[in-house]
């Protein structure tokens, strides 16, 4: 079977279990699975950064705390719609990477990673500190529940629905956008920005649309998500957060269709079935992990061609000083 054979095949069966999920599973069920296909759409947004244009980015918190955050405030300080919140703070998260994006883009390679990298935990940072405004760690909670008409998504069910079906409109559009030519254009910056310029594409142009678009992805998810749950609070940007982004791209699979969806679900969902094994768990699980990515670097449904490892981020002199130890 070709690699896209087996993407499509694992597609259908993640659709069957989406469909099976609230019919015969638990409230708990149902919940994992709202959390992981809200921490998908995430991803897939990640994807298109760094799988398709190949800009290392660990600032998706920022945005997803931007949506969260300003849901929150505007729904229970201010007392606007939700559905009207969550709309403006999309457009603030997508101001916010325009403004942050014209200079951060500039930078390449380990020097963007290593500076998303600090804005991310600046931002957590900030939450964190700003108790005047966030209330600081002990965050805000109380977020009234969407409602459209008589339908109320504080059922669980309900909230998964509209859950899956965000994320699905995520993925189409990840993939509407992988076959043009913005897609194509994306690519040869992946390839190298010096070969895109000398082919006529816009570099920084190109870059910052990735950069934005995955920032009002993420804004949205961050809000669906407080929305859910009724709750933000500064934990739900930390480092465990941006590093679980990364792993659940890495482990579906980097410039795969289907990989962060799978990934999102191993991240979400398996620890949880080690919940007997409270002492063990993480060991396991992060054993489980290294494993995949040994015997798989380029991920579960990556294509070795063309997927970079884990390792390939990792700041040089610490890539250089591992190589030296294998040679």
């Amino acid at each position: 079977m070709t690699g896209r054979r087996v993407e499509m095949a694992a597609l259908v069966l993640v659709s069957v279990a989406v469909v099976a999920a609230p019919l015969f599973g638990s409230r708990l069920i149902v919940y994992y699975f709202t959390i992981t296909a809200l921490y998908a759409s995430v991803v897939i947004a990640l994807n298109l950064l760094l799988g398709l244009a190949g800009q290392v980015s660990f600032a998706q918190t920022t945005f997803m705390a931007i949506g969260g955050y300003g849901t929150a405030l505007m729904t229970v300080r201010l007392g606007l719609d939700p559905w009207l919140s969550i709309l403006l703070a999309m457009l603030l998260a997508a101001l916010a990477a325009f403004v942050i994006g014209r200079p951060l883009l500039r930078l390449r390679g380990h020097y963007l990673s290593m500076a998303t990298f600090a804005l991310a935990l600046g931002t957590y940072s900030f939450v964190t500190a700003a108790m005047a405004l966030t209330n600081g760690g002990i965050g805000i909670s109380g977020i009234p529940p969407l409602e459209i008409a008589d339908i109320s998504f504080a059922e669980p069910r309900m909230f998964y629905i509209l859950s899956w079906i965000f994320c699905a409109l995520v993925l189409a559009g990840y993939i509407l956008l992988a076959e043009s030519h913005i897609g194509r254009a994306w690519r040869a910056l992946a390839t190298g920005q010096d070969i895109a310029a000398t082919l006529g594409i816009d570099v920084p142009g190109f870059k910052l649309m990735a950069f934005v678009l995955a920032a009002v992805v993420a804004s949205v998810s961050g809000s669906l998500y407080v929305e859910f749950t009724s709750f933000v609070g500064p934990d739900l940007y930390d480092i465990n957060i941006i590093l679980s982004l990364f792993f659940m791209l890495f482990i579906g699979g980097r410039g795969s269709t289907i990989g962060p969806i799978i990934g999102a679900g191993i991240v979400v969902i398996v620890p949880q079935l080690m919940s007997g094994l409270e002492r063990y768990q993480n060991l396991i699980f992060f054993i489980i992990l290294l494993l995949l990515l040994l015997i798989r670097p380029a991920g579960l449904f990556g294509r070795m061609r063309e997927s970079v490892p884990l390792a390939a981020l990792l700041p040089g002199w610490l890539r250089v000083s591992r190589e030296g130890r294998s040679a």
